[in-house]
């Protein structure tokens, strides 16, 4: 499965985007990293008692609001809100690079920049936004077709990435009361049990109270309690869980529900590195599933020309996190030619320039200009520092098995 490690990175590769990285970096310090969001839509100023009454009411606007040109969201008076994935992106979640562990600091108007410091205040921000009940949520309030998350509520997604950001740049042992209250939140309140003695192992939902399944929250969920607790009776049964929805042809659908139907690439990319991680840490028998999931990400989740697909098979709206996602699956799997084609892509057709930002894509009518904070700026960032970060053969977290301080078995 993976290509022979052989970086191709060069010199001037590696200057041209740790200078793009470190603009975009300032852009989100400048402004507190609080930003927009695509889902931030029913916090508009305009969003009256009406719409938020209703499900298909708070569905559209939001919809509408995430679909909407620059100038309309403008017109929106939707507030900058920072996100807590945002701050955990910059912690290193996802086995990604902790903002302290950055080869080269970029400089600022502020002064010298103090890796070390801002990792530490990164912490205290994640730590003071934590819930009552253990979790992280999302900012905004926001409607799924499956379920309505209230602004702040726990959910499953946000609290994987904080915590995970929490241990790898914040330093924390897993035995520290925040985590541990996270775990606790994980098993209490979002573990769903099999419905019958010999069914197929439980899952976890997306918050508390509602069921959809979704295959890369109860994968993210099994490796988290597995890094908080080791031996959990939870995390085995969902990981066999969501093997047994590989589809043939190597695919995840996004989750059980009809309209769940979808491969789309940067959900890929979680599973892909996912199913990595949990290898690398010595979970057993995942080598086929990845074998299988690997060879359709790269038949179906990439164009002609090596380029990312938002969607498996459909060259559309081309979204910039999932091209963010995709340099840091491919230069995980081996694949370092072709992500490194995918990040000069990015800076030569995705970045502004003048503004020192990413834009959110591409679509059929040119480059969509919109800038968010979390969905494209942290992931950009993220994805760019695992570049920086795996440049050279045998340096990086992924060179060798993940220690988390931990043993699986």
């Amino acid at each position: 499965m993976m290509v022979s490690f052989n970086s191709v990175m060069t010199v001037v590769d590696a200057e041209r985007l740790r200078a793009v990285r470190d603009r975009v970096w300032q852009h989100m310090a400048a402004n507190r990293f609080a930003g927009a969001d695509p889902f931030d839509g029913l916090h508009s100023k305009y969003t009256g008692s009406v719409i938020l009454r209703h499900r298909i009411s708070r569905l559209a606007w939001l919809q509408a609001m995430k679909h909407a040109p620059a100038k309309i969201r403008d017109c929106a008076a939707i507030p900058p809100m920072v996100n807590p994935k945002t701050l955990a992106l910059l912690l290193g979640a996802g086995a990604g690079v902790p903002v302290s562990d950055w080869t080269v600091s970029p400089t600022s108007s502020a002064g010298t920049f103090n890796r070390a410091k801002i990792a530490m205040d990164l912490t205290r921000q994640l730590l003071a936004l934590q819930n009552p009940d253990g979790g992280w949520g999302y900012p905004f309030a926001w409607q799924a077709r499956a379920f309505f998350a209230q602004s702040g509520q726990s959910n499953a997604i946000v609290t994987c990435f904080v915590v995970d950001g929490l241990l790898n740049g914040g330093k924390m042992p897993p035995d520290h009361p925040a985590l541990q209250a996270a775990a606790v939140f994980l098993q209490r309140d979002l573990w769903r049990k099999p419905p019958a003695a010999g069914a197929d192992g439980g899952y976890f939902g997306y918050i508390a109270g509602a069921d959809a399944e979704i295959y890369n929250v109860t994968l993210w969920a099994a490796w988290i309690l597995w890094r908080l607790v080791p031996g959990n009776p939870c995390s085995q049964p969902a990981i066999d869980r969501v093997l047994g929805q590989q589809r043939a042809d190597g695919a995840w659908v996004y989750g059980r529900r009809a309209h769940h139907g979808f491969v789309d690439g940067f959900h890929s990319g979680y599973i892909l590195d996912l199913l990595h991680r949990l290898d690398h840490a010595g979970w057993p028998g995942l080598e086929k599933a990845m074998d299988r999931g690997w060879e359709f990400y790269q038949r179906a989740c990439f164009d002609g020309q090596g380029l990312p697909r938002s969607f498996a098979g459909k060259n559309r709206y081309l979204d910039s996190h999932a091209v963010a996602q995709a340099m840091a699956t491919l230069q995980r799997f081996g694949a370092f030619a072709q992500a490194r084609n995918v990040a000069l892509f990015a800076i030569d057709h995705l970045f502004d320039q003048n503004r020192g930002v990413f834009y959110a894509g591409i679509g059929r009518f040119g480059k969509d200009r919109r800038v968010f904070m979390r969905w494209t700026q942290a992931w950009m960032v993220w994805a760019v520092s695992i570049m920086l970060d795996k440049q050279t053969p045998g340096i990086g977290k992924q060179a060798n098995r993940e220690d988390d301080g931990t043993a699986l078995f």
